[in-house]
């Protein structure tokens, strides 16, 4: 897929993600949301128990289960928008990273599971910028419950223009075509200004910023 497919994917999955949100509660100051979705032919995000690391709280042992179950050519795609970092300059985001299985078959491929970040620059037009599985710094390993295998998979201080950042998500669009049709994240991170919010499952939503 050219990155002018995947800029305009972005933008649409993001419009459709967020008309899931109205509604929703409006959030305090410092919360931002991990909001899992999806939209397309057998594509969605979720959360799974008993797939994932050790939670913070609690014993589900969560992952994030991403599926594209269709050709990559498919208009569709598992999603996760993260919802209140819209303003956020993107000199303050410092980092990226989530944790995927290396021995259970979840896709990690040049173009998904991946970061977008939609930025608004100072000067020109809105872009995005995409930050691919298997471009990410690979780091250390540990083992599931579950006997899955997972390792670190990290961007440090991402580079973005000098702006604002109007979106950020994670996105799987990647069929199983050229791999799996699916992929297991957990331990999901974004450091602003080196400060991490850590999503190892969905009771990590919100102020922890």
């Amino acid at each position: 897929m050219s990155s002018l497919a995947k800029d305009a994917l972005h933008r649409t999955l993001v419009s459709v993600v967020s008309l899931t949100l109205i509604g929703a509660p409006l959030l305090n100051g410092g919360e931002i949301i991990l909001h899992p979705n999806g939209f397309g032919e057998h594509s969605y995000a979720a959360w799974k128990a008993q797939v994932g690391l050790p939670d913070t709280s609690g014993n589900k042992n969560q992952a994030l289960y991403f599926q594209k179950m269709t050709a990559t050519p498919t208009f569709a795609a598992g999603v996760a928008v993260f919802q209140g970092i819209e303003g956020t300059p993107t000199s303050a985001l410092t980092g990226l990273e989530f944790w995927i299985p290396t021995n259970d078959g979840s896709h990690c491929g040049a173009g998904a599971p991946r970061f977008n970040v939609r930025v608004k620059p100072a000067v020109g037009p809105s872009q995005t910028v995409f930050f691919g599985c298997a471009a990410m710094a690979a780091g250390a390993s540990a083992t599931a419950p579950s006997g899955k295998t997972y390792q670190q998979r990290t961007i440090l201080a991402p580079a973005l223009p000098l702006g604002t950042i109007t979106a950020l998500s994670i996105v799987f669009d990647e069929g199983d075509d050229v791999g799996t049709g699916f992929a297991y994240l957990d331990n999901i991170t974004v450091s602003i200004n080196t400060t991490p919010m850590v999503w190892t499952s969905a009771s990590d939503n919100g102020g922890q910023f």
